[in-house]
């Protein structure tokens, strides 16, 4: 079967046209046979019962007067028929009375003994016990058995029949078969070659060779497979031609991505250095105004102004560095300098920064944290940042007279935790299931009309999720609209691939 499985589809259309032809004519001819030879041995049995009757009935005066000689006469009947090999003549007694035997048959054999009525079909013979009556009296019985060489010759040349019949339908098959390969099997091979010179030069322009047997009506369909197939060839050839351009065009726009995000980076570079200098020098020179270092101002206006320059200064600082530090940060060039920092003493600096802030909006601050817990390998400074943006977001978000609690915990075993779990719960205002995952989007903001209540850039919570895996951690957030916001920090107690510096 593997074997068949590898010629071409022209040898197995000779091989099935010739092997269905040749089975055909083997069954046809066997069927014909068995009913030849099955009818030839019930004639055979139905003539050797009419002959006994008859030489039976010849037999009668002879055994009712005891002559002998009349009956061996009669028996001598049986000589015409060469296929008798012996006849047994019976009296009532059940005595041998006479009886023929083939010459040319010398093992013939003995009379039988056994005078049951019987007609017998055995392998090579048959035979026939049938009783003589006269006037309702048995007088004897008539015993005949014959060879089935008439059988025999017939089922031979049966035999020679079928196999020149078979050579004869060989022939003739093998000739049909070529005949339907020119209409069937050669438009099939053309599509199979046409289709492996497509699969190997990936050249989709090749076409099919139209089918030759277009005006035979028996062709119809494999002229539709043809222009099918065609038609295909043509289809897959136009999509990869768009496929193409269309991969043109996304190089290019992803060159033109690439393009502007250098342009921005350089851009943000060169801005960052452009803004800080003159906004160090505002804030430098409000802070000395503020603190009237060389003297008395004089008008107590010109010192809220300068408190209002320094305040707005610093914040507008605050907003370039996180500008800066999220452009870095999705950018992948954000260094860390881990060392090993106490969480307490800096949730305790996060709330002496925001305190004041606070106290402002009658937010009470609460925290649970551990009397003892293991030291944190991160930058400090990012820490302390990612705090800040987290439990200010929930001070602002806070109305008055609310509350925002921080909560710490530690995962994996008591003696070695893995991992860090910082909560800041707030009663502020909360957000919509649908709105959380637009306040981690860069620039994204709840409320982002032009008069909305809050102030911020939305960067807050981004860059928050960024400083956070570029630890290791994660972030996630609950909320309510009208109820409170819950964000849950996780970070890992040592990151999972250690700085050089800690390697």
């Amino acid at each position: 079967m593997a074997r068949f499985r590898k010629v071409s589809i022209r040898e197995r259309l000779t091989a099935i046209i010739m092997a269905t032809s040749t089975v055909s004519v083997l069954l046809t001819t066997f069927t014909i046979s068995v009913i030849g030879v099955y009818t030839l041995r019930i004639n055979l049995l139905s003539e050797m019962e009419a002959s006994a009757s008859i030489v039976g009935d010849r037999n009668t005066a002879a055994l009712l007067f005891n002559d002998d000689r009349l009956a061996a006469s009669n028996m001598q009947v049986f000589s015409s028929r060469r296929s008798v090999l012996r006849a047994c003549l019976y009296d009532r007694d059940g005595k041998l009375f006479a009886s023929y035997f083939n010459e040319k048959e010398p093992n013939s054999g003995n009379c039988p003994t056994d005078l049951a009525e019987r007609s017998l079909l055995e392998k090579h013979t048959a035979e026939v016990m049938k009783p003589i009556v006269s006037k309702n009296d048995r007088i004897g019985s008539i015993y005949i058995e014959s060879d089935q060489k008439d059988v025999d010759k017939y089922i031979e040349k049966q035999g020679y029949i079928a196999f020149s019949v078979t050579i004869a339908v060989l022939v003739v098959s093998y000739m049909l078969a070529l005949g339907l390969q020119r209409n069937i099997s050669a438009p099939i091979l053309n599509l199979a070659a046409t289709a492996r010179e497509v699969s190997m030069n990936k050249d989709y322009s090749v076409r099919a060779d139209p089918f030759e047997g277009r005006k035979t009506r028996h062709s119809q369909e494999l002229v539709v497979l043809t222009d099918s197939f065609n038609s295909m060839l043509h289809e897959i050839g136009e999509r990869e031609g768009r496929l193409k351009q269309q991969n043109i065009e996304l190089e290019q726009a992803r060159d033109a991505a690439e393009a502007a995000s250098r342009a921005k980076s350089h851009f943000m570079a060169n801005i960052s250095h452009e803004l800080r200098t003159p906004l160090n020098a505002i804030i430098g020179f409000s802070s000395i105004l503020m603190n009237q270092l060389f003297g008395p101002i004089g008008d107590q206006k010109y010192l809220e102004y300068s408190k209002d320059i320094n305040h707005s200064g610093t914040q507008l600082l605050d907003i370039i560095n996180d500008i800066l530090d999220l452009a870095k940060a999705e950018a992948g060039k954000l260094d860390l300098n881990y060392e090993e920092i106490q969480v307490a003493k800096s949730v305790q600096k996060c709330l002496t920064i925001l305190s004041a802030r606070a106290m402002q909006g009658k937010i009470t601050i609460t925290t649970d944290l551990p009397k003892t817990l293991p030291p944190l390998l991160a930058d400090r400074l990012r820490f302390i940042q990612i705090l800040l943006n987290i439990v200010s977001n929930g001070i602002k978000f806070t109305p008055e007279g609310g509350k925002v609690r921080i909560s710490i915990t530690t995962r994996g075993p008591a003696n070695e935790p893995t991992h860090f779990v910082i909560t800041v719960e707030d009663t502020g205002i909360g957000m919509a299931d649908g709105d959380i995952p637009k306040a981690f989007q860069s620039f994204g903001q709840i409320d982002s009309g032009l008069n909305r209540k809050y102030e911020g850039t939305g960067m807050g919570l981004p860059l928050t999720k960024k400083l956070l895996e570029l630890h290791g951690g994660t972030i996630e957030i609950e909320s309510k609209l009208g109820v409170g916001t819950r964000v849950i920090m996780t970070i890992p107690v040592i990151p999972a691939v250690k700085p050089a510096a800690e390697a």
